[in-house]
């Protein structure tokens, strides 16, 4: 996949986005800045609802993407099923955005983020922020983590058949990298290959980690897919590039 460029959150206009008005409240904590809602969880299950908000881009499987001040943005997380609107609840504990597109091979993914917040309900070692590549499905795809909780950078490999919803991970490469909540941190994130693949997170012009997968661990995902980002009980702001 060549010539092709999606860019989301620093140009107003840059990406075709549907709009809709919607001020974000949450009755225990009062009001919070506000943010328009580009499309939700509940678009992707209510396919033929005439009252979703949909993107032409994004696909978002759980949660909330909302727009902020020309950056996207997972709302404040919660737990609660959003509705049309998302004005009862963002879901954005367990935050899935993916691109409709799923013809990107080897891409190169830039994110820029600010990693406002963890959830501290329910903490897991796992917690944080990542970048998806070559995703088939929730079930098959390769993550790159790059904010954990527990202070982790780390490349996995998820294929079908497991214990988590669906699937079964493999670690391919890890560090320690640790971050500061509120900081601007910019990550570029690659994938190349088929038989080898060769996924690499790079910081500031330096690589910090790569991972080759070439079949000892179970074999490789070899086919185009969508990319994407995935939040858990994380709240951010981002601007994400494929090309």
């Amino acid at each position: 996949m060549r010539g092709r460029l999606i860019v989301a959150g620093a140009v107003a206009g840059a990406v075709p986005v549907v709009w809709a008005g919607c001020a974000l409240t949450r009755p225990e904590d009062g009001a919070l800045p506000p943010g328009r809602l580009v499309t939700n969880e509940y678009a992707h299950w209510n396919p033929d609802a005439g009252d979703a908000r949909r993107s032409p881009t994004w696909d978002v499987t759980s949660g909330s993407l909302f727009t902020r001040g020309g950056l996207l943005w997972t709302g404040p997380p919660d737990t609660r099923t959003p509705n049309a609107t998302s004005s009862n609840g963002t879901g954005s504990s367990v935050f899935r955005m993916n691109t409709h597109r799923a013809d990107y091979r080897d891409p190169r993914i830039t994110l820029e983020f600010r990693h406002l917040r963890l959830l501290p309900d329910d903490a897991r070692a796992t917690d944080g922020v990542h970048v998806m590549l070559r995703r088939q499905d929730e079930t098959e795809l390769y993550v790159a983590s790059l904010n954990r909780r527990d202070g982790l950078l780390v490349i996995k490999k998820k294929l079908t058949g497991g214990p988590d919803n669906g699937g079964r991970y493999f670690t391919l490469a890890q560090m320690r990298h640790p971050y500061r909540f509120g900081a601007w941190q910019r990550f570029d994130v690659r994938v190349s290959g088929t038989s080898r693949v060769v996924i690499t997170v790079a910081q500031g012009g330096r690589e910090l980690l790569r991972a080759v997968d070439d079949g000892r661990r179970d074999r490789p995902i070899a086919r185009p897919g969508s990319v994407g980002v995935r939040g858990d009980r994380s709240e951010f702001e981002f601007r994400f590039r494929a090309r």
